[in-house]
């Protein structure tokens, strides 16, 4: 096949999506396509060598870096001859401006088949407090939350009036972001604190979430083809998984499958698919959990396009299911080619 692999692209996780696409560019060559690896964000000169792809890293992207690139580049290189041609495109972005339905739109528009899912699912998912009001109304069970804006960041009272309401330790994450970027626990109490944590969060979106901290594990479930893979458990060493836990060599262990009961691992395995289905994913996706103590699952969000190396976690669950990585890549292509 004739293939596209897309990646980088102009949010804060530019880098590794760098690394997502490379690693997919490498195992879709080995199985024997013609991959050119095209990063959208350079506009027509979009195509990145070996070379280039050599020498990407995980160090998280500069705003200096970000404010060099410009959304109309996108346009340019999707409407580009680059694409003429084109069997599949591999979606290898990540964050604003990748995994929110913009470039699948783009690429609608051109006829142009891609993987994973189309623009109105990456949208309703890149979209948190849309996610959490389908769950809601499909009966996953989400954490309690409240949005606010970057302007009620310096109005204590309406900040401790969230409090209130969430009772107790609270995330505050920007609401159309990925990779934790931008996320915060609050554990103190101090309203004070929580304003910090929304002028943080407000650095990379219009609407922040504030969402009540549920203690327990970190679960996450891949669904491939509409059927939940083996659940991953998270365990960072130290703090909560947060970019630098994720990306950080040792700084997080992994348990695949987790240590489960069988009628647990079945009922999240369950709310998983579920969770694929009503925001209307294709072909793969990635649900993050919280399970209490109680064994209560509470979904997070959905992941339309999730980390994509060789060690992230959707190939780490699949290879658990038998399904090496290359065959992975083909299988993600053949999904999508059939919805």
């Amino acid at each position: 096949m004739n293939i596209v692999v897309l990646l980088g692209g102009i949010s804060p996780e530019r880098n590794i999506s760098l690394l997502s696409g490379r690693a997919a560019t490498h195992a879709l060559r080995a199985k024997g396509h013609t991959v050119a690896t095209i990063d959208p964000a350079r506009g027509v000169r979009g195509v990145m060598t070996d070379a280039e792809l050599a020498a990407v890293n995980a160090n998280p992207v500069t705003d200096a870096e970000l404010a060099a690139f410009r959304t109309e580049q996108l346009v340019e290189c999707i409407h580009s001859p680059l694409f003429d041609g084109v069997d599949i495109v591999f979606m290898g972005l990540h964050g604003r401006y990748g995994e929110d339905g913009y470039v699948q739109a783009l690429l609608d528009l051109r006829g142009i088949p891609y993987t994973g899912s189309g623009m109105l699912s990456s949208a309703m998912c890149m979209d948190k407090t849309v996610s959490k009001m389908m769950f809601q109304i499909s009966g996953i069970p989400t954490p309690h939350w409240v949005s606010v804006t970057p302007e009620q960041a310096d109005d204590l009272e309406i900040l401790a009036e969230v409090q209130r309401e969430l009772r107790g330790p609270v995330v505050v994450k920007p609401n159309d972001q990925g990779s934790t970027v931008g996320m915060s626990v609050i554990e103190t109490g101090v309203v004070e604190d929580l304003a910090k944590a929304v002028r943080l969060a407000a650095k990379f979106s219009s609407s922040i979430l504030v969402e009540r901290y549920i203690p327990g594990r970190e679960l996450t479930v891949a669904v491939l083809g509409g059927e939940a893979l083996p659940i991953i458990e998270i365990e960072p060493k130290a703090g909560f998984y947060d970019y630098a836990n994720k990306y950080t060599k040792g700084c997080t262990e992994y348990h695949c499958p987790a240590d489960l009961s069988e009628e647990v691992m079945n009922h999240v395995q369950e709310l998983a698919v579920t969770a694929h289905a009503v925001l209307g994913c294709r072909a793969y996706s990635r649900i993050d959990f919280r399970l209490t103590e109680e064994h209560m699952p509470f979904c997070l969000e959905v992941n339309t396009l999730p980390g994509f190396t060789e060690t992230s976690l959707v190939p780490m669950a699949a290879r658990q299911a038998g399904i090496e990585f290359g065959d992975l890549c083909e299988e993600i292509i053949r999904l999508s080619g059939n919805q």
